[in-house]
């Protein structure tokens, strides 16, 4: 997508074309709504697997620092490695290392689109023209 782009049929968000306040609402009861199935789906019996599969890993980590984030990441690594699970691998290098930088090609059949083209300029000497209106 375009930078500049909106998503759907709406219009792109400016100074003057902000949300309703109901519309806020409901964006924040979703955001609110998704963290607390987050929380639920880190509580008991599934937290308690995340935190031995952090431990297989070697991974030392709290109660406080399970979020879904992180496991999620444990669930790709131990993918990663059991599995060897090549498109899992790359998620997780990805999230710890950042995405490899990938090549641009700048060239047009061969020639750089910086390379300047030869521009014929004609200037008209105006000087010698009648301008007594």
């Amino acid at each position: 997508m375009a930078q500049g782009d909106c998503i759907g049929k709406g219009k792109k968000f400016t100074s003057d074309n902000q949300p309703s306040p109901e519309a806020k609402k409901k964006g924040w009861q979703k955001k609110r709504l998704l963290k607390d199935l987050a929380d639920i789906l880190l509580q008991g019996d599934k937290l308690n697997e995340f935190k031995t599969l952090s431990k297989d890993l070697g991974i030392d980590l709290t109660d406080d620092e399970m979020t879904l984030e992180v496991a999620m990441s444990l669930k790709q690594a131990e993918k990663a490695i059991e599995k060897g699970d090549t498109s899992a691998y790359n998620s997780v290098m990805d999230r710890l290392k950042g995405r490899p930088m990938q090549e641009i090609d700048h060239k047009n059949n061969g020639k750089s689109f910086n390379e300047v083209n030869k521009v014929d300029v004609i200037f008209k000497d105006f000087s010698d023209e009648d301008n007594s209106e």
